[in-house]
């Protein structure tokens, strides 16, 4: 009988740990814990992602002409620019302008760093959206004076003319007519960018990655590349004690850079302290990573 009773116990005691151990998988804090699943920005609008440079740094450059004349207070120029629907729906004049696009009072130089780009394309014209920070440019610094800023850049390269509509959300595309060409003024004519070379590229996600260590490493676990990831770092605090311990050691500077084409585009980047990174790209700005440091 005493034995019965000793078993009956174990078993007791063993079902009891195992839906403990259930209950605390089921409901433990999952920071640690990656899915399989890459990252993926939300795309409105039901566009997809600029995968092109030139288109890219076309539309970069048209949104920093259109800071430019914010900058310089251009009203003028700022008008013609406006898509014809937001001076409509804000009811803009040259007495309102500025409270409605922004005013950069003391600021010489501003520009936008993008974070996401995608479009879609109506007729002749194709529309981007944009995601990115204000930042104010200075000799040899810049700063954020605006985080997750939000346009719709529309291009029409029949015409060669472009226009820009200000989002406060993306609830709605707020175009009536997109497809309807753009017509070319004296303010919104439309010129593409210069040639982008490898090094450009690498040096800009070198840039871009040391920034975002800085800023926050946690939230660049998950631009990790997932078999990087897997293999050296599957918990996210040894990832964020890591980088932390050796983010000094990280420089801004490239002192190699290797385009590995294939179907995707890859770049091998090794900075002047000789840390090596390996950036894959899903689109422009849209990268995942693995590093090799030089002290490990």
């Amino acid at each position: 009988m005493k034995k019965k009773k000793i078993i009956l116990f174990s078993i007791v005691i063993g079902v009891f740990l195992i839906v403990f151990g259930l209950a605390f998988l089921f409901t433990r804090d999952d920071r640690n814990v990656v899915l399989n699943e890459e990252e993926v920005l939300s795309v409105p609008f039901e566009m997809e992602s600029v995968r092109e440079y030139s288109q890219f740094f076309s539309v970069v450059n048209v949104l920093n002409t259109y800071l430019n004349y914010i900058t310089f207070k251009d009203s003028s120029s700022l008008l013609n620019v406006l898509h014809a629907d937001y001076v409509k729906a804000k009811g803009i004049n040259e007495n309102n302008l500025y409270y409605n696009v922004g005013n950069f009072e003391d600021l010489l130089d501003v520009s936008i760093k993008v974070k996401q780009m995608d479009y879609k394309v109506y007729g002749d014209n194709y529309w981007y959206y944009v995601k990115g920070n204000l930042m104010a440019d200075y000799f040899d610094d810049s700063d954020i004076i605006d985080k997750d800023v939000m346009f719709l850049v529309g291009i029409c390269y029949t015409n060669a003319s472009y226009a820009i509509y200000p989002l406060d959300s993306t609830d709605v595309f707020p175009i009536k007519d997109p497809s309807l060409p753009i017509e070319l003024n004296l303010a919104n004519e439309f010129k593409g960018s210069n040639v982008i070379n490898a090094d450009y590229i690498c040096n800009l996600y070198l840039n871009d990655f040391i920034e975002k260590i800085n800023d926050d490493i946690s939230s660049t676990y998950l631009l990790l590349d997932e078999d990087f990831r897997k293999k050296e770092y599957p918990n996210k605090d040894d990832y964020v004690k890591f980088m932390n311990s050796n983010k000094n050691n990280l420089s801004y500077q490239v002192y190699n850079c290797n385009s590995l084409s294939g179907n995707d585009h890859v770049y091998e980047v090794k900075d002047m302290n000789f840390n090596t990174f390996v950036f894959y790209e899903k689109a422009v700005m849209d990268y995942r990573v693995s590093f090799n440091m030089a002290n490990y």
